[in-house]
């Protein structure tokens, strides 16, 4: 089967979804999740990977509501990596800013399937470059605008929150007056160049951080142990996304086709040059699903089912029982 399609880690959507909550209200906010294929719970518990594509398609639904062409400078205050779980603290943890932005490079392939970071010291002078593995969408400005703001944490961890670049480099052109990026960001911005990147000084990559005590120490195993890696093939995208939706109860071929920015009929195709179907996979999703859900203290067969979306207990309990050989009810009884 052909490669993935460009995954991210969902805890790159930050600070994202709360401020969309505080913007729109929860109806629009958990409706626009809905229709760009992602789950409600990314409101407040963001795991797993999802597709770059369902980001974009969620900054820029935030940006039609708004009626906001620049909401990626909206967002750059609010945006870390301290956001990124055990990614982010592995990062911050670093005994100084070198080692820090290092990590950050070395680790991305944690962070995302087709993000990548260019580290580079060259007379005297550092550029920290970034590549979305999404860049044709629409709103890869606002995305880019993200990023940058998500790069500049790390710096800033070590040398101060006052602390800005020798300048910003953006890799689209400028559609407005730079004034207001400048502002954002502190520094001198050009557009239209080669790449996304940061240049600054390379006397400041030596400095420690200012308390040690406020990053635990994290290691590369807990990333690791927080988040298996990104999906690698379509097949395991797939099965991603449709985990997740069923997992928020709300899965369908249409959401999997929204969510990928596939049509229906072509992941169909996809499925079935990999032997399966999208029926074989749902099934698989649910069976799973319906185990850990069974091993959960007080849980019921026909609570399961009905979690699961069984209109009847019953036809829950034939499909388990044909799926793995045994009943919900002899299953329950071990666990």
């Amino acid at each position: 089967m052909s490669i993935s399609p460009a995954m991210i880690t969902a805890k790159a959507l930050g600070a994202m979804p709360g401020f969309a909550l505080e913007e729109m209200g929860e109806r629009r906010t958990l409706r626009l999740l809905s229709d760009v294929g992602l789950a409600e719970q990314f409101v407040e518990d963001r795991q797993g990977y999802i597709p770059e594509h369902a980001l974009c398609e969620f900054v820029s639904g935030i940006s039609q509501a708004l009626g906001e062409d620049r909401l990626g400078l909206l967002f750059a205050p609010y945006l870390t990596v301290e956001d990124y779980g055990a990614w982010g603290q592995y990062v911050l943890s670093a005994p100084n800013l070198g080692i820090a932005l290092l990590r950050a490079q070395q680790e991305m392939s944690l962070h995302s399937n087709t993000d990548r970071v260019e580290f580079v010291t060259c007379n005297n002078m550092v550029s920290y470059a970034y590549k979305f593995g999404h860049k044709h969408h629409a709103c890869y400005p606002d995305l880019a605008y993200s990023a940058v703001a998500a790069m500049l944490s790390i710096p800033k961890a070590y040398l101060g929150q006052g602390w800005s670049p020798t300048k910003i480099e953006f890799d689209f052109p400028s559609d407005h007056d730079s004034s207001l990026a400048e502002e954002t960001f502190g520094c001198p911005v050009q557009f239209n160049r080669p790449a996304l990147r940061l240049v600054f000084p390379s006397a400041v990559l030596g400095v420690p951080r200012v308390s040690p005590s406020l990053t635990p120490e994290t290691t590369r195993g807990d990333i690791v142990r927080e988040r298996a890696p990104p999906p690698k093939t379509m097949l395991h995208s797939i099965c991603a996304v449709v985990d997740m939706q069923v997992a928020d109860r709300n899965v369908s071929l249409e959401r999997l086709a929204q969510a990928m920015n596939i049509g229906p009929r072509s992941i169909q195709r996809k499925l079935s040059t990999s032997g399966t179907s999208f029926r074989e996979v749902l099934m698989t999703a649910r069976m799973k699903r319906a185990c850990e859900l069974l091993a959960l203290q007080d849980s019921t067969v026909a609570g399961v089912a009905e979690t699961l979306g069984y209109n009847e207990p019953g036809n829950f309990t034939r499909a388990f029982t044909t799926y793995f050989g045994k009943s919900p009810s002899h299953y329950l009884g071990q666990v």
